[in-house]
């Protein structure tokens, strides 16, 4: 890799490939040139692609030209009622042409866009709301139910009107940028984080594009390098748009011409193996607990899969036996699966592993993204350690909360994660932080025992992880009751599901009278814990 001093961005723009070490803010990242500097701008390579379908989902199918016309016109929208450049605009529904429409309206608007978990608990989606402090929340009416808080509201209906009515266009609509800069910040996005309640990792137009522009190199997909009459990719969008793997793999696609399919309702199997045979969909992004879900769907073998040329999984890890049956259950996996790890405050992948690798090396996360430095801290005698990595990527930090700690005096960001670097491939091989990853979804253990001690007849609780075949791993609570109460586990659950989404509601007890096991500085060792449930 050369790095060269930092360079002019061509009148005429092309993305670069050239590695510079930028030095011009408080953290040397490792930097493409020429790169594109503001969120909004990326419309203008999405311009690029006319005359196709951008977005299918169900019956209806978004072109590029309609897809420009309703982000100008609900821009337009959203500056009528009053959204100026650094607002909030909080997004609560599910994957649909008006969720992507209304992202990059309000980027357009220079507003800060907040993809919101549609599984919240009511007390989850009031913590962010009053955290944030949107000036206007986009939400479907199931979702409305869940909103306390008193601010202005647009319904996906509405919305879906001003985008059934858009004209075409052709171009872009003029976007906000002014004399911003491309460390302002564009995007929060919540995650668990490893206490309390969710956190809101502030994203600045560079991690989102920093972690694009990695994606586009290693994939040889530089939009201006495609041909304009090319064919596109059809991907089917299984992730959550809320999550920054559905950003990042949303606007992969929609740079690079594709075509993006999305479910109509909850996951299914079927419906998964329904849309990769009628749209001849070649790349699939999902977690672990999805592709497992369809190899075991009874009617896999009576469908045709030859139109799935990569599968692409992240959120958990991947196991070999895992990929050895989606090679064998889709004949035409030209880059077999590829793997990814990341996470939220590293604005997305910062390691990959494809093809050949993970066919040698299986359970390896990959190497290293280009411009994405990874360090392991304090590795032990055999060479694991904490995953520390700078990246452009990474989150200005936490929204509303100055006093993290996660990025260090050199700009590193410490990821909780523990692995080890060999022959340039990174294994990850366990976790520093009390964090559940349940299907794809982090849950901080803190916060659900915080919830289960407000129970009058809980005493001491500890929440772990146990392994599940098809989760990963499933959320489950240690109880010690207080002197002379009785709580069941059904009661238990009733008391979680009313206050915590539905992945963090534990789904094993065990309640007990003894207290739970320390260690010497006097903490509860969940270590002991997991030991004692697996002997049981």
């Amino acid at each position: 890799m050369t790095v060269v001093n930092q360079v002019d961005v061509p009148e005429s723009f092309a993305w670069g490939t050239t590695v510079i070490r930028r030095r011009d803010g408080a953290i040397p990242f490792l930097m493409y040139e020429p790169r594109r500097e503001h969120l909004a701008d990326l419309l203008q390579d999405v311009a690029r692609w006319t005359g196709r379908d951008l977005i299918v989902q169900g019956d209806r199918r978004i072109s590029t030209e309609k897809f420009l016309g309703a982000v100008t016109d609900v821009a337009a929208h959203l500056v009528r009622v009053g959204i100026r450049p650094g607002d909030r605009v909080l997004l609560l529904a599910p994957n649909s042409p008006e969720w992507v429409v209304a992202f990059w309206a309000a980027a357009a608007c220079g507003a800060i866009v907040v993809p919101a978990n549609g599984w919240w608990s009511a007390e989850e989606l009031a913590h962010a709301v009053a955290l944030v402090e949107p000036a206007v929340v986009i939400a479907d009416e199931r979702r409305f139910e869940r909103l306390t808080a008193d601010v202005p509201r647009i319904g996906i209906t509405e919305l879906r009107d001003i985008v059934e009515a858009a004209p075409e266009r052709s171009e872009p609509p003029p976007a906000v940028t002014g004399d911003g800069s491309e460390d302002d910040p564009v995007v929060i996005v919540f995650t668990s984080g490893t206490t309390g309640l969710p956190k809101g990792a502030v994203l600045a137009h560079r991690s989102i594009i920093g972690n694009l522009h990695n994606m586009l190199v290693t994939s040889k997909r530089l939009p201006h390098l495609l041909p304009r009459d090319g064919r596109g990719q059809v991907s089917l969008h299984t992730f959550p748009l809320f999550h920054i793997g559905g950003i990042q793999v949303m606007c992969f696609s929609m740079l690079t011409g594709g075509t993006m399919v999305f479910l109509e309702g909850r996951f299914s199997a079927g419906t998964v193996l329904d849309l990769i045979e009628r749209e001849r969909v070649e790349l699939w992004g999902a977690i672990p607990t999805m592709a497992m879900r369809v190899l075991d769907d009874p009617t896999l073998g009576e469908r045709n899969l030859e139109s799935i040329r990569s599968i692409s999984l992240g959120g958990a890890p991947v196991s070999a036996e895992l990929v050895r049956r989606l090679a064998s259950a889709f004949p035409n996996l030209r880059r077999a699966v590829s793997a990814n790890y990341g996470m939220t405050e590293a604005g997305g992948s910062v390691a990959s592993a494809s093809g050949a690798v993970m066919a040698d090396n299986p359970g390896t996360s990959g190497r290293p993204l280009p411009v994405v430095e990874l360090r392991i801290d304090r590795p032990d005698e055999t060479g694991a350690g904490e995953i520390l990595v700078r990246t452009p990527g990474q989150m200005l930090g936490y929204w509303q909360d100055p006093e993290n700690d996660l990025v260090d005096h050199e700009g590193f960001l410490h990821t909780g994660d523990l692995g080890r670097v060999t022959d340039g491939l990174l294994w990850v091989v366990g976790r520093s932080k009390d964090v559940v990853i349940r299907g794809g979804e982090n849950v901080a253990a803190a916060h659900v025992e915080a919830v289960l001690l407000e129970h009058p007849a809980v005493a001491e609780v500890a929440v772990v992880g146990l392994p599940h075949e098809e989760w990963g791993e499933e959320v489950a609570a240690v109880v010690v009751r207080k002197r002379g109460t009785e709580v069941t586990a059904e009661e238990l659950t009733a008391f979680a599901a009313g206050r915590l989404a539905h992945f963090e509601v534990p789904a094993h007890w065990w309640l007990r009278s003894e207290p739970l096991p320390v260690n010497g500085t006097g903490k509860v060792d969940k270590r002991v814990i997991r030991a004692e449930w697996a002997a049981r």
